[in-house]
């Protein structure tokens, strides 16, 4: 197994064509010996319908989870450029009324701070919002990562673009110099361990990476029968310098649990109240507004 340093020194990031070897991410990549089939299904589950695809004004196309009626939260660099965006769901369109970066943003990835807010103009039908995570206990889990676009193997890295959702499940077992942000997984191939970075080199049966597109998409964790979302999807990296999502590449994400006081102090009421917990919100009131939810 190589070390996290060792993969981390060849990590590429998918914010712009202009920078290292890298991709923007879309959709996912798969084992290539298990049907495509599985990864749809999983994507089906009613527990991910909150993640929807986003397009931002100048045409970046990325993803983004809808957390309250009339808010979603997307990755940082979807938002670059861009003076609007529209949020697409369950088959219907919302435009943006409001684009609110991170303020630590700085454009690298890896700094942790690749998460930002859009007001919706109008509240989403039909779709429950997500439940964020605000525990610690990401480490070790078995996390599902959701999103659409690009898809190709773990042989081939990502090839084509069909528009539809796909998930993916994979352990939480990277770290990228700053775990208190940041966490991922490498994507183990099933026939050798030479590809394995990080922790087990065994792949769970649904085991995949993200790809070109899949920016700002949702990874949730299961903890007693309820799903919540813990990540934003922010880059795939690769030890190899070629970060096409193939098997060996890293698929790196935002914790929530890190910005949830940012994100119940910027989102007002009464959005606010279907995002977490009253425990979180009291505290995150008390520091923000100097008072807490009864």
């Amino acid at each position: 197994m190589q070390s996290g340093k060792s993969v981390f020194a060849g990590i590429v990031g998918i914010l712009a064509s202009t920078f290292f070897p890298q991709a923007p991410t879309w959709a996912a990549t798969i084992r290539d010996d298990q049907p495509a089939s599985g990864y749809l299904d999983l994507a089906n589950n009613q527990e991910f319908a909150p993640v929807g695809k986003f397009v931002n004004s100048w045409g970046y196309t990325g993803c983004a989870t809808l957390i309250a009626p009339d808010w979603i939260l997307t990755a940082a660099h979807n938002l670059t450029a861009a003076s609007s965006g529209t949020f697409t769901i369950n088959g219907n369109s919302y435009t943006s009324s409001q684009l609110i970066s991170h303020p630590g943003w700085n454009g690298n990835a890896f700094n942790g701070y690749d998460i930002a807010l859009v007001r919706l103009s109008a509240s989403v039908a039909g779709v429950a919002p997500a439940t964020l995570y605000t525990g610690s206990l990401e480490f070790g889990q078995t996390a599902t990562y959701v999103g659409f676009g690009f898809t190709g193997t773990g042989l081939t890295g990502w090839q084509s673009l069909d528009n539809q959702k796909r998930a993916f499940q994979n352990v939480i077992d990277g770290q990228f110099g700053n775990p208190s942000l940041i966490l991922g997984g490498d994507f183990d191939n099933p026939h050798t361990t030479a590809d394995n970075g990080f922790g087990d080199a065994t792949p769970l049966t649904l085991e995949g990476c993200v790809a070109p597109g899949d920016s700002g998409g949702g990874v949730f964790l299961n903890f007693d029968s309820q799903f919540y979302l813990a990540g934003v999807i922010s880059f795939v990296a690769a030890a190899d310098g070629n970060a096409n999502a193939d098997y060996g590449d890293v698929s790196g994400f935002g914790r929530v649990s890190a910005f949830a006081p940012w994100i119940v102090s910027t989102v007002p009421e009464p959005s606010v109240l279907t995002l977490v917990g009253l425990s979180i919100l009291g505290a995150c009131f008390n520091r923000q507004r100097n008072r807490a939810i009864k």
